[in-house]
């Protein structure tokens, strides 16, 4: 089941919030060696806001092993404000556009489990974005981890660049195309629930 919070419904997922920011300081700080601000082992930056949407997959002792973070580009988010040479033209500015940040998947978690998550991520991503009226999502990527998922639809809004040390692209994908449909025949990923607050929602 992947969950689905903010700020202000963090608290209904017990220490969730404080476990995505560990999952962050463990990937991007200790395992990438990123200048990334943290404290106690938690990572965190300026776009954790009560604006911050977050999707945990969570395993059965509760620890988050996989993250999407959410940020509407009708406010301040990463793309804009780090690398805005990375789009031609106009920079995306509005609510139904969201910005995929901090994805990341724990390596800690064994491969045939690992498989899962980042998918179910991704279905649960794209099934808000639809509920909620909106377009699709753009984001930074290295090209070759965003079309191994997201096979079609891919629209790359300008040319690579080095980004914390990679080549990276930025990128918009509509929600329609935003589903991992190959990985999802592949490993049966089907009607999954996605938790926000007290409510279940279809995610898949």
């Amino acid at each position: 089941m992947i969950e689905a919070f903010s700020l202000s419904t963090a608290h209904l997922f017990q220490d969730a919030m404080a476990s995505q920011a560990r999952l962050r300081y463990r990937v991007f700080v200790e395992r990438c060696g990123l200048p990334h601000l943290h404290h106690d082992d938690l990572e965190f930056d300026e776009f954790d806001t009560p604006a911050a949407l977050y999707f945990v997959w969570r395993d059965h002792d509760r620890v988050v092993r996989g993250l999407i973070r959410l940020l509407r580009t009708d406010r301040p988010y990463m793309l804009k404000a780090y690398w805005p040479e990375l789009v031609r033209g106009a920079l995306p500015a509005s609510a139904g556009i969201c910005e995929m940040t901090r994805v990341c998947v724990d390596r800690a978690v064994p491969a045939m489990a690992r498989r899962f998550i980042l998918p179910e991520l991704l279905c649960a991503v794209a099934d808000h974005v639809e509920n909620s009226g909106g377009e699709g999502v753009v984001g930074v990527t290295r090209a070759h981890l965003l079309t191994h998922y997201v096979r079609n639809g891919v629209e790359w809004l300008g040319e690579p660049a080095t980004v914390e040390g990679e080549t990276e692209r930025a990128f918009f994908v509509p929600h329609t195309c935003l589903r991992p449909e190959h990985h999802c025949a592949k490993y049966g990923i089907g009607d999954a629930t996605m938790r926000t607050g007290s409510v279940l929602e279809r995610a898949a």
